[in-house]
């Protein structure tokens, strides 16, 4: 495994120098039924990896009554396929060391694949018959709801959970977004065969398909093999709407949970990829709440008042929202001294901007921690599918650091007014806590039963 991971490192450092001062040597491959792909080809390792996504295939395309459908699809698609059933079919994989599943979010519905060279075939052949002849057998169904169903219940225990359960569905109220992707308790019960066979018909297509390939392939090999593993998939995706998310929701909400410390979440609408100031806003991140120790909010929380063990900002892009999040914990009855402490830091930042060391280091660290982020195949095959789904162009890491390092003090500032606007600020509260003014008491969690 350390040879592996140095041999990684090694490839990543040289890549550059090899590919014309290229941070990654990608290639668009093209098959000869229109399939497209994004190769990182490799041959120091005898590992082939591939990431590919249906985009916006994701949970949003889950109706009420039917939320965690595509969760359920991504549990069973390689649960039997052809005339393999689920035992045989999960053999093949453990026999051939064939990495091989699927996962959905709000957006997208995402599959992987990990195989030595040697198997390829087999591992192809397997991930063909996943998605175009998926058994959907009564016995792995019922045991991937009962494992689901078991899931929520557990994470009726888990206060964080709860916070985002309950911050999602204010801040997404009536949209899918608000749904539970996860599905609920009794939408899980209710799933059929047909409810499986339908999605995967209506939005695993060709027309949404993402590809994204790292290793021990050749350009001229992927273009055969992109036809034989994704050639018999639908054509077209049934029409999927734009559907814009609701105003953001401000307020203080609470949930009461008989718990030593309270959960607090709290919320900003952001922008998108897209938007001008998308790399500054990276930058504000890092230094607001996203540089763990080196960041503002911890700094003051946690290592001036000792308030938590933790607190972190995050940046969240959806395809119809962007958030901006700040998430911790602290004992019940420090909750109001915490949220004075971040509202401190928040005005903070918007008045008197930065510093240049702030700004040096967060570039240094942005910068400085690509190439350490890519040190397997699945993480570059990864890699290759958000920049495809974010529309990026191929060369777009070359880019990188010097739209990061182009970034200014100025920039950073007009970002934070921007983003950290009072009226928009929604804070979830869940514990015992001792805030008590002008907050909403919750008493049910929503799409959960």
């Amino acid at each position: 495994m350390h040879i592996i991971y140095y041999t990684l490192i090694f490839i990543l450092i040289s890549l550059p120098v090899r590919a014309n001062e290229r941070f990654l040597d990608i290639q668009e491959v093209k098959s000869k039924n229109g399939l497209t792909a994004w190769l990182v080809e490799d041959h120091s390792l005898p590992i082939i990896a591939m990431q590919f996504s249906f985009k916006g295939s994701g949970s949003i395309n889950d109706p009420a009554e039917k939320q965690g459908r595509s969760k359920l699809l991504s549990n069973t698609l390689d649960e039997g396929a052809g005339n393999i059933d689920s035992q045989n079919f999960q053999k093949k994989l453990r026999d051939n060391s064939i990495a091989l599943g699927f996962s959905n979010s709000r957006d997208h519905f995402n599959g992987h694949l990990k195989t030595l060279t040697r198997y390829k075939e087999e591992a192809f052949n397997l991930l063909n018959l996943a998605l175009t002849k998926p058994k959907f057998d009564k016995e792995p169904i019922e045991r991937m709801k009962q494992a689901n169903i078991s899931r929520i219940r557990s994470s009726l225990t888990n206060p964080k959970w709860i916070a985002a359960r309950i911050q999602n569905d204010l801040i997404y109220k009536g949209h899918p977004y608000a749904l539970n992707s996860g599905g609920t308790i009794s939408s899980l019960q209710n799933l059929t065969a047909d409810d499986l066979r339908e999605f995967k018909d209506n939005y695993l297509t060709k027309d949404r398909l993402i590809i994204g390939v790292m290793g021990d392939i050749t350009k001229e090999e992927l273009q055969t093999q992109l036809d034989r593993i994704f050639g018999d998939l639908p054509d077209k995706q049934k029409n999927i709407q734009e559907m814009p998310a609701p105003e953001h929701k401000n307020g203080v909400y609470f949930y009461q949970k008989n718990i030593p410390q309270t959960v607090i979440n709290i919320s900003f609408p952001a922008f998108d990829r897209k938007d001008p100031d998308y790399y500054a806003a990276q930058v504000f991140n890092y230094i607001l709440g996203g540089g763990g120790f080196g960041s503002r909010l911890m700094e003051q929380a946690r290592e001036k008042e000792g308030m938590t063990y933790g607190i972190y900002s995050s940046l969240d892009f959806l395809d119809n929202a962007q958030k901006l999040y700040i998430s911790t914990s602290t004992k019940n009855d420090t909750v109001p001294r915490m949220l004075e402490i971040i509202d401190q830091e928040i005005k903070r930042i918007k008045t008197e901007g930065i510093t240049d060391k702030e700004l040096q280091n967060a570039k240094d660290y942005i910068t400085g921690s690509l190439p350490l982020s890519l040190t397997s195949t699945n993480k570059i095959a990864k890699l290759l599918i958000s920049l495809q789904k974010n529309e990026r162009p191929l060369n777009y890491l070359d880019q990188y650091k010097n739209n990061i390092n182009s970034i200014t003090k100025e920039d950073v500032l007009r970002v934070a007014q921007r983003i950290l606007k009072e009226e928009k600020i929604n804070t979830v509260l869940v514990g015992k806590s001792s805030q008590k003014n002008n907050i909403t008491i919750l008493k049910e969690l929503p799409n959960v039963q």
